[in-house]
């Protein structure tokens, strides 16, 4: 009786290896790329409703307070810090749980365990990834407003010259540098000089993080999620909220853009 033979299958050749591995590597080139957009989309959705849930938690506040809007207390550079008025601290107990400080889209390396926010005295680190516009607010300067008008620091006010729709109000902080540390920029120094340009997007950018979601870094075709004084928050363009110190969506006397 002749032996049982088995037939003979052969294997794959050196080149037919290649071409799988090759295809393989090139799906995952292909892959990757979506992947991480898919991630940072998702990343950016959190985001937005993090910042809807705080202007909600705001609303409740101003319901709370005769009107009154939340503060800063957590300035930038040398100056001290009042953290019993900041808005971290008066907004906790209207939040719905627990109050989300720190964005998903945020990877400042100046949170505690890492770096200190430099320029500043001791280890002064980050708190939160949000700040609020300082137009709206009451934070002062030498006993005045560092913009020299109104204290724009309560909603009827603020009614008094502009819709709250328009306003920009809880906004992405710059992640480096030494408003990575603070709770609020100044968008009234943005233009002092009326220059406008890629200087007013440069100096605003040291301040704001304006591509928070995607685009170009310190520029006006930056887009980050922006809160509104209304409630509402929206991805927008840096360009669409300030085109100079007499159009843009921060200062309640300034006109509106294009």
């Amino acid at each position: 009786m002749r032996p049982h033979s088995h037939p003979i299958r052969p294997g794959f050749t050196l080149i037919e290896l290649l071409v799988v591995i090759s295809i393989i590597a090139l799906l995952i080139g292909i892959l990757l790329p979506a992947l991480g957009q898919a991630r940072r989309s998702a990343q950016a959705a959190q985001d937005l409703a993090s910042l809807r849930q705080m202007e909600t938690a705001h609303q409740a506040y101003m319901t709370d307070n005769k009107g009154f809007l939340v503060n800063a207390g957590l300035p930038h550079g040398v100056a001290p810090t009042n953290p019993q008025i900041a808005w971290v601290a008066s907004l906790r107990e209207y939040y719905q749980t627990e109050l989300i400080l720190r964005s998903p889209l945020d990877d400042s390396p100046h949170w505690p365990g890492g770096e200190p926010v430099p320029n500043t005295p001791g280890a002064v680190y980050r708190q939160t990834s949000y700040g609020i516009n300082s137009f709206l607010t009451d934070v002062k300067l030498n006993g005045t407003n560092p913009w020299g008008g109104p204290a724009w620091d309560r909603l009827d006010r603020v009614l008094s010259k502009r819709s709250p729709t328009e306003l920009v109000h809880f906004l992405p902080m710059a992640t480096e540098g030494e408003f990575a540390g603070a709770d609020h920029p100044h968008p009234e120094e943005w233009d002092l000089f009326g220059t406008g340009g890629p200087v007013v997007a440069d100096l605003a950018g040291q301040q704001v993080e304006l591509h928070a979601v995607r685009g170009p870094a310190r520029d006006f075709a930056g887009v980050a999620n922006w809160g509104f004084l209304d409630g509402h928050a929206q991805a927008l363009a840096f360009g669409d909220l300030y085109q100079s110190e007499t159009q843009n969506r921060f200062d309640p006397e300034a006109g509106p853009t294009d």
